[in-house]
């Protein structure tokens, strides 16, 4: 029943939403899920593939970081196909290559063959995460985005959550069929984005427009709203958005904000592929090792979420990223110099929740920035440099780890970038506010 209470608008604007989200959102969290399971259950699976294939942990970190390689040089790309063929046919030849890549990583034998699937594994999956943010800034009106993208994002520490004591169980299927555990884990893990694939040719729609699952007048609201948010994007109203074509992306801004990007990846995936090694030097078993490293990204899920709420409410997205930053770099600080196993895991998870919720608020910036294919560019070029933090990251905290002997002067060092990252940031903070005063005069005039 319509509440009559409510302006026309506004029930149509929630009845709208409300199928959108539903209809959209499930599938891109179960993909932003499993894409992020295929490229973080090396970590556990590290723990006894390393000894079998004899890798040392320098080895172990270049390995891992290869995958951003291959990710770096297929976003734009990845991007540029998705604007000009649809989310559909795109995203659901990406789910598959990316299932076979993952499930490949049995197949590794040694350094050569251990940099090679990892990086075809990054190019797999490189369209994956920007062209979902491309995606929700299609679907999504601002005032929505937020929330929306910390829910497609909680995707990420869930997938920690569930998977690391899943990969753990699976490494004890050593020896059977004649496979080793690690390879049981990549073969298992790797399989659902293989099934996706399918579901996302059957389920995704490229563009409001094209949705006939809503009614002729929650689509043409939908339609209009958009394009009207486009078309402040262009005027330079808002944020002070940029044109459509792909020289407009290219500003100090996208650099700047691919930096602040940058050192937000360096510290979430230089902390997320060393963790269980990090937890299994307290002394736990492999599978004590899984649960306990799945603690910080149970923690991190409920503090974005709870995070982009509270962004949506109060506004200024500036402000709740260089926070979140700031809280990411003052647990990784922490854990570089407490000694305590409780305390230790205590910093980390501080770590893990600023870091995750450092990645929603971080993406409504530049979502806010870029209208038609300079959006394509623009976005795809922060993701594709800022990832270049997840090839540093992970290689770093290897040389560090291999030179010291321990990890904490490489966790210290993981939050030096991010102070950068809340520095830039913040330098969004006062548009943010000044674009809230404009949109809040626009709706009083109205």
């Amino acid at each position: 029943m319509v509440d009559r209470t409510q302006p026309i608008d506004e029930v149509l604007a929630k009845r709208t939403m409300a199928k959108v989200t539903g209809r959209l959102l499930p599938l891109a969290i179960m993909l932003y899920f499993v894409s992020y399971i295929d490229r973080a259950n090396l970590s556990v699976a590290a723990l006894t593939m390393n000894r079998d294939l004899g890798l040392t942990p320098s080895v172990f970190g270049l390995g891992g970081a290869f995958f951003f390689v291959g990710y770096f040089l297929l976003q734009i790309p990845g991007n540029l196909a998705l604007n000009r063929w649809g989310a559909r046919r795109v995203i659901s030849v990406v789910t598959l290559f990316w299932g076979v890549c993952a499930m490949g990583m049995a197949l590794v034998q040694g350094k050569p063959s251990f940099y090679s699937i990892r990086l075809l594994l990054g190019v797999a999956e490189a369209p994956l995460f920007p062209g979902m943010i491309l995606y929700i800034g299609m679907w999504f009106p601002a005032q929505w985005r937020g929330r929306i993208i910390a829910l497609f994002m909680v995707a990420s520490p869930v997938s920690n959550v569930v998977g690391l004591p899943i990969s753990a169980i699976l490494l004890h299927l050593d020896g059977d069929l004649g496979l080793r555990g690690w390879q049981w884990l990549f073969l298992v893990e790797g399989l659902p984005a293989v099934l996706l694939s399918g579901v996302v040719l059957a389920r995704l729609t490229d563009r409001p427009a094209d949705a006939d699952w809503l009614t002729f007048e929650e689509r043409k609201w939908l339609v209009s709203t958009m394009e009207g948010e486009s078309k402040n994007r262009l005027t330079g109203r808002g944020q002070g958005g940029t044109k459509g074509g792909v020289r407009d992306a290219l500003q100090i801004r996208t650099l700047a904000l691919a930096l602040g990007y940058f050192g937000i990846m360096t510290g979430l995936y230089g902390y997320g592929l060393w963790l269980p090694q990090i937890v299994k030097l307290f002394g736990f078993g492999i599978t004590q090792t899984g649960f306990i490293a799945a603690t910080p990204y149970a923690m991190a899920a409920i503090f974005m979420t709870y995070w982009g709420h509270r962004l949506d409410r109060k506004g200024d997205r500036g402000w709740h990223a260089a926070t979140a930053c700031l809280l990411g770099a003052v647990g990784l600080f922490s854990a570089s110099v407490l000694h305590s196993p409780i305390l230790a895991l205590g910093a980390l998870t501080v770590a893990a929740m600023g870091l995750h919720a450092a990645m929603p608020t971080f993406w409504t910036i530049p979502t806010g920035l870029f209208k038609g294919t300079a959006a394509a560019t623009g976005i795809a070029l922060v993701s594709a440099l800022g990832m270049l933090g997840g090839f540093v990251g992970p290689y770093f905290v290897g040389l560090m780890r291999q030179a010291t002997g321990n990890f904490s002067v490489a966790l210290g060092c993981l939050g030096v970038p991010l102070v950068l990252s809340a520095v830039i940031a913040w330098r969004f903070r006062d548009r943010d506010v000044k674009a809230q005063k404009l949109s809040g005069a626009i709706r009083a005039d109205s």
